[in-house]
């Protein structure tokens, strides 16, 4: 079935399609969609919205609102917060060395609320299809931040179990595709099975970008798969490995990453791959770091009322705090921030914030 324009497609939710169903027949398709957006990971452990709350999420004007009332918790302060943190720089910096040719599709795996999907299709990439587990992301995605007067073609947006076989519209043959999973990995079920669902995908001359795995080889920092450097190196035969944190000064410093083996990143927090098909050929990217011209910056609201960095949580701060150096603990004043704004946008004082942020 499919609601709000995204496709519901993960199985083993019959009595929650069901309720759905009856809410689009009796001609309430906001019922529909509050039914299926209060559906969550399979490990989530919170709380999980109320019809009324959901209902009103699918009509808020801000994507902090909705994220509050589908009670995201603390998986809300990382989508809400996406736009600064080392995830998404190093992110940047892996799909700026497998940037994909013009008109080569491009699928998001566990897509969250589009933070990628958003930065390619601003510099004219398409197709771009992103997919979901969680149809609550994937309705802030399309809603709150693909929504954008510069987004000229909408990523199609799908939610579906990683497991599952995928749609042939988001992974059917094609000479080449780009797939991208950032953050995701280590979450999905049976990541050396999905690994080789990507390489499929990719096609005879695509590429494959996992960014964001945990180091298995460091103590645990959260849920999920322990994946080593080395069991990335076996699902990605051949690939190029980093360390996140080389990625990230590549994005804000522009100091070029170097290909690591397993054994170089014992001590990388997190890591990154990039495999290429056979026919694939590396292609110039445009610097992501930089802001694009004629966008609105805003100031990161990390930074409070008196200027000083202030994380969401003290969960938030563990995890990124060490691994964000780009972000000074105070803004800079206001004659620095006009006359260098591209200096303080790579830097992630400065944000293109999604409109309805």
């Amino acid at each position: 079935m499919e609601v709000g324009g995204v496709p519901y497609l993960r199985p083993g939710r019959d009595a929650l399609v069901g309720a759905a169903r009856a809410a689009l027949g009796a001609g309430d398709p906001a019922g529909a969609a509050a039914v299926l957006l209060r559906d969550a990971d399979d490990w989530w452990d919170g709380p999980l919205p109320d019809e009324e709350e959901a209902r009103a999420a699918g009509a808020a004007g801000t994507l902090r609102e909705a994220v509050r009332l589908l009670r995201l918790g603390r998986v809300g302060d990382y989508l809400v917060h996406r736009w600064s943190d080392p995830v998404l720089l190093a992110g940047l910096g892996l799909l700026s060395l497998g940037w994909p040719a013009p008109g080569t599709p491009v699928l998001d795996l566990a897509c969250g609320t589009g933070p990628l999907l958003r930065e390619l299709a601003l510099r004219g990439q398409a197709p771009l299809a992103g997919a979901d587990v969680v149809l609550a992301k994937l309705w802030l995605a399309r809603r709150h931040v693909l929504d954008d007067p510069g987004v000229a073609v909408a990523p199609r947006l799908v939610c579906l179990d990683a497991a599952q076989p995928w749609p042939g519209a988001l992974a059917g043959p094609v000479p080449a595709r780009t797939v991208v999973c950032l953050d995701a990995l280590y979450f999905l079920p049976d990541p050396a099975g999905t690994a080789a669902r990507m390489r499929a995908a990719a096609g005879q001359a695509g590429s494959v970008l996992v960014g964001g795995v945990p180091n298995g080889l460091l103590p645990a920092r959260g849920g999920g798969a322990r994946l080593t450097p080395h069991d990335l190196a076996a699902m990605l035969p051949g690939a190029e490995l980093y360390d996140d944190a080389d990625l990230v000064r590549w994005t804000v410093e522009r100091e070029a990453p170097r290909v690591r083996t397993p054994d170089e990143l014992g001590a990388a927090v997190t890591v990154s791959a990039l495999w290429r098909a056979p026919g694939a050929e590396p292609v110039a990217a445009p610097d992501l770091g930089a802001p694009l011209p004629g966008r609105r910056l805003r100031l990161n609201p990390l930074y409070g009322p008196d200027g000083a960095l202030r994380w969401p949580s003290e969960r938030y701060e563990r995890d990124y705090a060490d691994r964000s150096p780009y972000l000074p603990p105070r803004l800079p004043d206001e004659a620095d921030l006009a006359a260098r704004p591209e200096h303080w946008a790579r830097r992630r004082v400065l944000l293109d914030l999604p409109e309805r942020w």
